[in-house]
């Protein structure tokens, strides 16, 4: 706006000072509540004629202390950069346009501010210079914000941890050398979602719990699976925070993570701990069941970290027997602990309750009262297929609990699917549970398996459940400790794989 003020004075050449100095005033009234300092100097006299009143904001000087002394602006200039300025202002009165930063001291706090100055030629219809104008902006908090970023970018660079910051759409904005180190991922990740990143391990619903974490606490921790740029996955520690605005909008989300197993001596440790882990894990697998009404057997091929699988069997009487497998949510210790939890009660729950409903009822009751409080812990849940089978009436009686479906194999070729049941245990406060109910005939075979037999890279889910079926169908003659062989067979030549595969395999006479 000042320009417009100037334009008025070039086309009025026969403006007097009176009047200069009374359009001045109205300037002064104009500018009274700015944040930055206007001002005006006379070229034939190389002074200051008009300095609007923000002045004695930014430099705590009234604007009549300019006009009296035409050296003063020079005096308020840090020492440390008059030099500097003054010879770079020597070019103004030679009417060059000028921008640069410099140091002032406030004349009434002793502070010191950093200021933008900006001045411009103004000359008259014949091209002539006679004034030159200004703004001088106070660039103090600018100035600090860029030092505290200048050095938050020098701890990002060597940091440790991995750090990545998504905008609130999960869109990423920024990743620091750590990250790449740690997954192969440079500056072609900026502008990607955060799904290229996951491992393949975790459904979308595990992914929805902990934005639900985020949502509602603030922040999540806890270890996860990723997936490098050269498709390995490895196992992070991740701690993803909310940050707000001082209005509290949400404005980006930040994820800190580092790879458990960087340190080699701390891997040798782990390796060692988990591996002494997978073998307790392993002996509380029930053992082969045979008698004259019922042959089962189960296959455990871990993933080659700690897991979350486990099977079990139990004759309840003379008649029945059941035969329950669960896959926790997860991997690691915590997902071992579950099962372990869930492995000292399991026996006395089924000999207990018998039946589908009963049993994920109760299971889901352990479920919420351990592991629902605050904490990391709140985010686990477990899937599980439990078949109660009465070998007398040749039944059936099974729930699902968002575990794949197992296959019953009839000796006539027919093949149903244990498709009804629940969501998983653990997520919801209370389930409800729908048993489906299947006869068979002597000679039928009853398969349940892990999801990490159908969740891959490869296919849908549905599509591998499918594929995993027709595979069976060769070796159903068999017995079921030789159909297991070629099952263990068939996955071995797929390895490495990201999940633990379990499948148990009970042949009913």
């Amino acid at each position: 706006m000042i320009h417009k003020h100037l334009q008025k004075i070039r086309k009025d050449k026969n403006v007097s000072l009176k009047e200069l100095l009374e359009l001045l005033d109205e300037w002064n009234t104009l500018y009274n509540k700015a944040d930055q300092v206007y001002w005006l100097a006379n070229l034939a006299e190389r002074r200051v004629i008009f300095v609007s009143p923000a002045c004695e904001k930014i430099y705590g000087i009234q604007p009549e202390a300019f006009y009296q002394d035409v050296e003063l602006w020079k005096k308020v200039i840090h020492p440390e950069d008059r030099e500097k300025v003054e010879k770079k202002q020597s070019a103004l009165w030679k009417g060059s346009c000028l921008e640069h930063e410099y140091r002032i001291i406030h004349q009434q706090d002793g502070t010191v501010r950093w200021v933008l100055d900006q001045t411009f030629p103004a000359f008259d219809e014949n091209g002539k210079l006679v004034m030159l104008s200004g703004v001088i902006t106070d660039i103090t908090e600018i100035k600090k914000m860029n030092e505290k970023l200048l050095l938050a970018e020098k701890v990002c660079e060597h940091v440790q941890q991995g750090i990545l910051i998504t905008d609130e759409n999960g869109v990423i904005q920024f990743i620091n050398p750590a990250f790449t180190e740690i997954t192969g991922y440079g500056s072609e990740a900026i502008g990607l979602s955060l799904d290229f990143l996951y491992s393949g391990y975790y459904n979308e619903h595990f992914y929805q719990i902990i934005k639900k974490t985020v949502a509602e606490k603030g922040q999540w921790r806890g270890s996860l699976r990723g997936r490098r740029k050269n498709g390995e996955v490895y196992a992070q520690q991740t701690t993803i925070t909310a940050i707000h605005d001082k209005e509290g909008h949400l404005i980006f989300y930040l994820f800190l993570f580092s790879d458990m197993i960087k340190n080699e001596k701390t891997a040798t440790s782990l390796k060692d701990d988990l591996k002494l882990a997978q073998e307790v894990q392993k002996r509380v697998l029930s053992k082969p069941l045979k008698t004259e009404a019922i042959d089962i057997y189960g296959m455990y091929v871990p993933s080659g970290e700690l897991g979350g699988d486990m099977y079990a069997w139990y004759r309840i009487d003379s008649d029945r027997y059941g035969i329950f497998l669960m896959d926790v949510m997860g991997n690691g210790v915590a997902a071992s602990l579950i099962c372990m939890s869930v492995r000292s009660l399991l026996n006395g729950v089924i000999r207990k309750c018998i039946y589908p409903q009963e049993v994920f009822h109760e299971l889901n009751k352990h479920m919420q009262l351990l592991y629902h409080e605050d904490g990391p812990m709140n985010t686990y849940y477990f899937t599980a297929v439990y078949a109660m089978v009465n070998t007398k009436e040749k039944f059936i009686e099974y729930a699902s609990a968002g575990h794949p479906p197992g296959f019953l194999f009839h000796p006539n070729g027919l093949v149903e699917e244990l498709d009804q049941g629940c969501a998983p245990i653990g997520l919801l406060s209370y389930l409800h549970v729908e048993t489906g109910k299947l006869n068979y005939a002597p000679g039928a075979t009853l398969v349940l398996y892990s999801d990490g037999v159908v969740e891959g890279a490869h296919g849908s889910v549905r599509t591998n459940i499918e594929m995993f079926r027709e595979k069976l169908k060769p070796y159903i003659h068999l017995d079921n400790k030789n159909m297991i062989v070629h099952i263990n067979k068939m996955f071995k030549e797929e390895y490495p794989f990201l999940d633990d595969i379990s499948v148990v395999v009970a042949k009913l006479h």
